[in-house]
């Protein structure tokens, strides 16, 4: 009988780590997510084709790239663009160590100076020191409203950002051309408007669910529809709150800046001691082997 298995099987790349999500697999639609009896993700190192998929600058720009990616190396996660945007990070920064090794060159600007500083960094520490905060779900508002509250996913985080970078390029277009003033600013008050609205719709989208007091008792609201009317009709004070909250949020499952010691040379030139300074992961430089 012929034996039609590839003999080259056993060549194949292998889960090289395991990782726990900053989420524990909340806020995931089921059935995108399998953890296994740790709970944790299995993460593959990259193909040749992943290597030359994050060098294509069209896919890194519209998030495309680094879903196609997280495909490839964490078969765990079915649809990364419905993936919580805390997890992100561990994903990213777990690809690379799983691709390249624990650890990796990085160069930075030196504060203060002309300089640059060229140092390498460990990997697996940073990954250990992620998901060290956690995401608050509740907050209570002076007026007594319950907020809930979840991540943006990474289909929405990317929507926003390519939005805001489209607007902002067409701010740059609009404040160089030969318009007149007044077209000027009537032009700058839609974009401005843009922006303010993808503010909105982003906290919109985080704000689940909403507990209201109501004659001793409490009322869940949960409609969509009368979310969205209240985040854009809430008076100024419960809209600073909300956003105090989630600006509260924005390190969760974020790698740590990396602290970096100058050299002497450095600081005659006016450097500081140390510095902080953090890692890109969805562009290419991240995810190339440096030689």
């Amino acid at each position: 009988m012929q034996n039609n298995q590839n003999p080259l099987t056993g060549y194949f790349r292998q889960t090289a780590i395991y990782v726990t999500l900053p989420s524990k697999g909340r806020w995931y639609a089921p059935g995108n997510l399998t953890l296994n009896d740790r709970g944790e993700v299995g993460i593959m190192p990259m193909t040749a084709k992943d290597e030359l998929i994050m060098k294509t600058p069209d896919a890194l720009m519209n998030g495309q790239a680094t879903v196609d990616v997280i495909k490839s190396c964490i078969p765990a996660i079915k649809d990364p663009w419905g993936m919580p945007s805390v997890d992100v990070d561990t994903v990213m920064l777990g690809i690379r160590l799983a691709s390249y090794g624990d650890t990796m060159d990085i160069t930075t600007s030196v504060p203060n100076t002309k300089l640059v500083n060229t140092v390498q960094v460990d990997l697996s520490n940073m990954l250990g020191r992620i998901g060290t905060a956690e995401w608050k779900e509740t907050f209570v508002t002076k007026s007594g409203l319950v907020i809930h509250t979840r991540p943006m996913t990474y289909r929405s985080v990317n929507k926003v950002k390519s939005k805001t970078y489209e607007e902002q390029r067409l701010l740059r277009t609009v404040s160089d051309s030969q318009l007149s003033e007044a077209e000027k600013l009537a032009q700058f008050g839609k974009i401005f408007a843009t922006i303010s609205e993808l503010t909105v719709d982003s906290i919109a989208e985080m704000v689940t669910k909403i507990e209201v007091p109501k004659d001793g008792k409490t009322e869940e609201v949960v409609d969509r529809s009368y979310i969205n009317e209240f985040i854009f009709n809430m008076d100024l004070a419960t809209g600073t709150e909300i956003k105090k909250h989630f600006e509260s949020m924005q390190g969760v499952g974020e790698a740590p800046p990396v602290t970096i010691t100058t050299t002497d040379e450095q600081r005659k030139e006016g450097g500081p001691e140390t510095y902080n300074s953090k890692i890109a992961f969805n562009n290419s430089d991240f995810f190339a082997q440096k030689s």
